[in-house]
């Protein structure tokens, strides 16, 4: 499979999993990932691949910085996941929940993100054409943790400037 492709619909799988454990729904309007009567949570994941270097950070879009207008309480969901199979070994009807064998989740502050610069991003293919304004958020720069919950499907990491007893922490395994 090519890796547009997974990228388009893995993201669903990670926002699941992401509201279950902070008890929170999947927003089906335009706006952040999560939401609930009081806050929100914007979902980042990249995918980790044993044995093989990958740069870790999180590709945003400039626009999304703007979702704080609409939802005061808001925090950064920031996440890594490993698969069983290379993306480009996988069938479209082989993704699912099952396929990920690790999570880890990181909750930070909203303006956390504000540091980084914004890149502007053209491109074309024979399919596609891209004209977007990105920020590259590095993990080595994430806050310090200030609270970890081990779960059975994963790890959650507070990060300083977020208050775990804002979220409805689901402990059990999804």
């Amino acid at each position: 499979m090519k890796g547009r492709k997974f990228n388009s619909l893995m993201p669903k799988y990670n926002e699941n999993w992401s509201a279950k454990i902070l008890g929170m729904e999947v927003n089906s309007s335009a706006g952040p990932d999560l939401i609930d009567n009081e806050k929100a949570v914007e979902i980042k994941f990249k995918i980790i691949y044993e044995k093989r270097y990958a740069h870790k950070s999180w590709r945003t879009l400039k626009h999304q910085l703007e979702y704080d207008k609409d939802f005061p309480e808001i925090y950064w969901g920031l996440g890594f996941y490993k698969i069983d199979k290379k993306v480009e070994e996988m069938d479209l009807e082989e993704i699912n929940e099952e396929r990920i064998l690790e999570r880890e989740l990181y909750i930070v502050k909203w303006d956390w993100m504000r540091q980084f610069p914004i890149y502007h991003e053209t491109g074309r293919t024979a399919n596609s054409e891209w004209n977007n304004y990105l920020l590259f958020p590095k993990f080595n720069l994430l806050p310090k943790t200030i609270y970890e919950c081990n779960l059975e499907s994963g790890k959650l990491f507070f990060t300083e400037g977020v208050n775990p007893k804002r979220f409805d922490i689901n402990t059990k395994s999804l």
